[in-house]
């Protein structure tokens, strides 16, 4: 395969991908807490009442 070939084809590619995912469903949903990297949310988690930080 020539190389422009491959390039113009992986360009393509990255451009259908991109526009994918500004079009799903990502801007519907309501704002909600950022969650920190490898963490998550288990700093808003109440420990000593575990049972209802986790049903809310």
């Amino acid at each position: 395969m020539d190389p422009a070939v491959a390039l113009v084809l992986c360009l393509s590619c990255l451009f259908l991908l991109s526009l994918w995912r500004q079009s799903s469903g990502r801007g519907r949903l309501p704002s909600g807490p950022t969650p920190l990297p490898i963490i998550g949310n288990i700093l808003q988690l109440d420990v000593k009442d575990m049972s209802k930080s986790l049903t809310n």
